[in-house]
């Protein structure tokens, strides 16, 4: 999979090397890691940190979580960060910054672990517009997309666009119509 740069594995609402064909069978028990809200930038809003750049605590927090994952055994099948991957919004100072120092960090994971991001609202707004949607998608990868790991399907939606769709209804729709057709013929586990 390291032949694929990491935020360019999640194209075509699919993710490369995930697919049916070389995932989709049931070879027994596997780990992935999910993480979530790495939000550069929020420690120091909400805690009104000095001294320090205004996002360096989740620098230092992504960090030891790369490590830890690189030292892990058995090795994760993938590391899924889900949502509110920065924390300054859409078009405002910081933004860039705080996704490349992101991306810079994310670079640290072993090339055998898959990265799967997921976009949140501090991606691409409360109320995502086709502009902060495609940003995400040129600097992470698909908005909503599905992929295989050891005989298992997973999901990943833009949830956003349930949240307030009021700007990309027809990407809401088609994201509907998406997952209609990523349901069908599915089977379905249910736990008690």
């Amino acid at each position: 999979m390291s032949d694929v740069p990491l935020f360019e594995r999640a194209k075509n609402r699919g993710y490369h090397g995930f697919d049916k064909e070389k995932e989709g069978d049931w070879l027994g028990p596997f780990c992935f890691i999910q993480g979530a809200d790495t939000q550069y930038g929020m420690i120091a809003e909400f805690f009104e940190v000095e001294g320090l750049m205004k996002w360096e605590r989740e620098i230092e927090l992504t960090r030891q979580a790369v490590v830890a994952a690189n030292m892990m055994e058995p090795q994760p099948k993938f590391f899924i960060v889900c949502g509110d991957l920065v924390h300054a919004m859409p078009g405002t100072k910081d933004r860039d910054a705080q996704e490349e120092d992101l991306k810079k960090e994310l670079q640290l994971l072993n090339s055998e672990i898959p990265l799967v991001c997921v976009c949140g609202n501090h991606d691409i707004g409360n109320t995502p517009t086709r502009q902060t949607i495609a940003h995400y998608v040129e600097k992470f990868g698909d908005d909503y997309f599905s992929f295989w790991v050891g005989g298992v399907k997973f999901l990943v939606l833009n949830s956003q666009l349930y949240e307030d769709p009021s700007e990309v209804m027809k990407l809401k729709d088609s994201q509907d119509k998406w997952l209609d057709q990523q349901l069908e013929g599915t089977v379905y586990v249910i736990y008690n």
